[in-house]
């Protein structure tokens, strides 16, 4: 039942791709893209919960059985002092974005994009708290908000473009433990590898007579993180917070047509750049690539 349902929320995610009248005006390789976006929406979130039910639900599913629970592990003082809970708006926030240009890619509408690009992650945020209600880790609405304000963010982007010049991106480097002792899938529960970034575009933020000082292709970003909260970790949990320079690679690269994609899906990380790292109770530690 539960795979099915799963399923299901899968194939409706890609329903506003295909209330679109098809206009065969565009090829790509020998195919229409409305097509490749279409269905390489489906392939990508079929493959995905797949993916998912071997790093963390598997055993559960084929060895264990769980009644559908509900819990709330907190916000920022949970076990992970909240670095997971930046994790679950930055996935839909990136899924957001990377669903919204493909569909621009592929000649859809602009209300056609914007709906399938809430569609998705909002289906894929939903099926992975439905799967974890029926496994050990239950459903948890705080995972299920903090997706909710990813995807907020990525449509008032699209909404207001003066908030492009605050771009949410993340970092991540192996902690010590580099999650090699977690069960499930170890990079994406190294939380203390993690940083989260909201980067500013000083360049256009600033005056127009002020712009030629400061490099456009040169951002200013802060960061947080955490210390000692990835499985297995035995050290005093701490808080970690970071301010760097951030490549602006979007001034940076050149532009394209298929690539602009992969050029947009870069500028959403965070690149090894000068910086500084405040962690609680330590001295600041100054570092010439800084990713966590």
């Amino acid at each position: 039942m539960m795979k099915r349902t799963l399923l299901f929320l899968c194939l409706s995610s890609a329903l506003p791709l295909r209330a679109q009248t098809v206009e065969r005006d565009s090829m790509f390789l020998g195919l229409h893209r409305k097509d490749v976006a279409t269905y390489g929406t489906i392939a990508w979130s079929l493959a995905a919960v797949s993916l998912e039910f071997q790093w963390w639900w598997r055993e559960d599913y084929i060895y264990k059985q769980h009644e559908f629970r509900i819990r709330s592990d907190g916000y920022f003082n949970n076990s992970s002092y909240g670095v997971d809970k930046l994790g679950h708006a930055y996935a839909s926030y990136l899924i957001f974005h990377l669903t919204y240009d493909f569909m621009k890619w592929a000649n859809f509408d602009e209300h056609t994009a914007v709906w399938s690009a809430i569609a998705v992650p909002a289906t894929h945020a939903v099926a992975i708290e439905l799967g974890d209600g029926f496994a050990k880790w239950a459903f948890n609405a705080p995972d299920l908000l903090f997706n909710t304000g990813g995807l907020v963010y990525g449509l008032l982007q699209v909404k207001y473009p003066y908030l492009n010049n605050f771009n949410y991106k993340w970092s991540y480097y192996p902690s010590a433990g580099g999650g090699t002792k977690d069960p499930d899938w170890g990079p994406a529960s190294d939380y203390s590898g993690h940083i989260y970034w909201i980067s500013m575009d000083v360049h256009n933020l600033l005056p127009e007579q002020a712009q030629p000082y400061w490099p456009k292709e040169l951002n200013l970003a802060v960061g947080m993180g955490a210390k000692n909260v990835s499985f297995a970790d035995t050290g005093e949990k701490k808080r970690t917070f970071a301010v760097a320079l951030d490549w602006n690679t979007q001034a940076i690269l050149p532009d394209g047509d298929t690539w602009q994609i992969f050029k947009n899906l870069i500028n959403k990380v965070h690149l090894p750049a000068p910086g500084v790292r405040f962690t609680t109770g330590e001295p600041a530690v100054v570092k010439g690539l800084l990713l966590n």
